[in-house]
């Protein structure tokens, strides 16, 4: 661990942080007016749509421009994170903080940093399943972190905006490659379908001329696959849908059987192509891969093996069927039903096809073997470009937290006569302020409910501020929070005690109301 700069403190986030949880929203309580729910999808994704609510809201539960919020709920690795809300006045839903704290002493955007950079902590510690975990509130306010002088953190995140705005310019060029790559294999496996890859000198004056055949006019046969349990280990690999990635199959996730019943009559062939004939996503059924004899396999029940007859290339038929027209070809017929879409046999045989001659549909193969083996290629170049920037912007982050960016300056005021003024005043009595909304009317608290909630005396402008005016409020604005106090005080319920410094100088009041005996 680094020796902490001069100035800067070790605390934690509940020493400086008060966090507010959001409402719990029932579906029933979603329309399509009022203010937006702010919901993690939300956070994570800008072009989220929004659920509104036009009911009465609490004071607490508002988002507003600048507040800084926590998601703690949800998939590691997608959902935690701490995000600077930047929309408009909204709710907040439950399973996010809102993360308040005093802006004269801590700068939101370094808070933000700060605890992202806690993430692996927070998702250690978290609670739940790998797929959907939670961090509670005690361990969130005990996570550590470091808090500079006011001005040092201003600094670093002037300095930190600067490397960020650098950093997501070549991430948007680096993620731009990797659509250019999927758009690469779209347009291969198109050319490929439609015959375009052939020379124009070929056997046919144009792709059209060349024979429309349907799967099932070329097939030998077409079978469904076993749907006996399959075991961690065994005699014989288990193929299944997962193992089918993007046009191969993936060998890194297997399950067998030793059923001998089974391996005889599901045993694949060198050149059998597998077809995801039932899938959770509509945009995967249909998916489809040519089994080499890697090793010994069969093939699980989600899977339907077409054997070809010796017209056509069975490599040639699987990138026709992942092809964008067989894709959609299989989007159009599937039929969904409890979740999942399917497409029989049937369907299968029916998809057509053009049927050049062999020489031709092996030209073919070479041809899209050789352009996906490029494609990989610059795509691994790519990814290795996203590791090394996302390597870097970790570094960048380990020396801001640790004062490494050449941003001190020995005359800050030390952080912690900042954190012993944020301590001090998180010991003060807290009132809740209430602000509900009804529709697009506003209705403020009164005085008299402020004060009733109060459990000590309470500052006059602490009251005036909960009350809703704000500094350099007009004369109108300011008048019926006076006329209230005055109201209270003529009926006797009213106590104000002067707050005097070491001269005696009045420097304001403590208001509290009297005890109903």
């Amino acid at each position: 661990m680094r020796k902490l700069p001069r100035g800067w403190v070790q605390t934690s986030i509940g020493a400086i942080a008060d966090l507010i949880n959001g409402r719990a929203f029932k579906p029933s309580d979603w329309g399509a007016r009022g203010l937006p729910i702010v919901r993690i999808q939300n956070l994570n994704r800008q072009d989220t749509s929004f659920n509104h609510f036009s009911g009465n809201v609490d004071e607490r539960h508002l988002v507003r421009y600048g507040d800084l919020l926590f998601a703690w709920s949800g998939t590691p690795g997608t959902s935690f994170g701490a995000h600077i809300w930047r929309g408009p006045e909204a709710v907040l839903n439950q399973h996010i903080f809102n993360v308040r704290v005093d802006s004269e002493a801590v700068n939101r955007e370094f808070l933000r940093a700060a605890i992202n950079h806690t993430l692996d902590q927070q998702i250690a510690k978290a609670h739940g399943g790998a797929g959907l975990r939670h961090v509670t509130k005690a361990a969130f306010e005990a996570t550590p972190i470091v808090l500079p002088p006011l001005a040092e953190q201003n600094r670093i995140v002037e300095r930190l905006n600067a490397y960020e705005q650098r950093i997501a310019a070549i991430r948007s060029s680096l993620d731009e490659g990797v659509v250019a790559v999927e758009k690469g294999r779209s347009a291969l496996l198109a050319a490929a379908y439609d015959l375009t890859l052939l020379p124009s000198t070929g056997s046919y004056s144009s792709p059209d001329k060349a024979p429309l055949v349907s799967v099932g006019d070329i097939s030998v046969s077409i079978a469904y696959g076993s749907s006996a349990k399959s075991s961690p280990t065994g005699k014989v690999v288990v193929l299944r849908m997962g193992n089918i990635q993007r046009g191969e199959l993936d060998w890194s996730d297997l399950v067998f059987t030793s059923d001998e019943r089974e391996i005889e009559r599901y045993l694949l062939k060198p050149g059998d192509v597998l077809f995801n004939r039932t899938n959770g996503s509509p945009q995967l059924v249909g998916k489809t891969a040519v089994y080499h004899g890697e090793m010994a396999a069969i093939h699980a029940g989600y899977l339907i093996r077409i054997r070809c007859d010796d017209r056509v290339h069975p490599d040639y038929l699987g990138y026709c069927l992942n092809s964008p027209a067989g894709r959609e070809y299989c989007f159009a017929v599937r039929s969904d039903s409890a979740g999942q879409s399917n497409i029989n046999a049937k369907k299968l045989a029916a998809f057509q096809l053009r049927c050049p001659s062999l020489e031709e549909q092996q030209a073919i193969v070479d041809l899209v073997r050789s352009g996906m083996s490029r494609l990989a290629a610059g795509e691994a170049a790519v990814t290795q470009a996203i590791k090394t920037l996302e390597r870097l912007h970790r570094r960048i982050m380990d020396d801001a937290l640790a004062g490494q960016l050449s941003t001190n300056d020995s005359s800050d005021e030390p952080a912690s006569a900042q954190l012993d003024r944020l301590i001090a005043t998180k010991q003060k009595p807290k009132i809740r302020a209430q602000t509900r909304r009804s529709g697009a009317k506003i209705m403020k608290r009164t005085v008299l409910e402020i004060l009733q909630e109060a459990k000590a005396p309470v500052s006059a402008q602490q009251v005036a501020e909960l009350y809703g005016i704000k500094e350099g409020a007009a004369p109108e604005e300011v008048e019926p929070f006076y006329a209230e106090l005055r109201a209270l005080d003529q009926d006797g319920r009213l106590i104000a005690e002067p707050v005097k410094d070491d001269t005696g100088v009045k420097l304001g009041d403590r208001l509290q109301l009297k005890a109903v005996s």
